[in-house]
């Protein structure tokens, strides 16, 4: 994994977040909001799990065990 990459929303196409080593961290701020373990993201505040990684795309974790159907996000350059 490269030291630093970018999170795009998959609407828009604009960068929503980065990642630098486990951490996730808003475009416009300096405080993790998110770490990533394997294919799994989860939150900074709640310690659950909010996104699962598919290749370069991101999908949202809904709850038990479920998944938005289309990714929300996906990972670039």
């Amino acid at each position: 994994m490269a030291d630093e990459r970018y999170l795009y929303d998959s609407n828009s196409h604009k960068a929503v977040m980065y990642q630098a080593g486990e951490h996730l961290y808003p475009i416009s701020g300096s405080k993790a909001q998110h770490w990533v373990s394997g294919d799994y993201i989860f939150s900074m505040e709640t310690q659950a799990i909010t996104y699962w990684i598919l290749g370069k795309d991101v999908y949202g974790h809904i709850g038990n065990g479920e998944l938005t159907r289309e990714p929300i996000y996906y990972f670039g350059a």
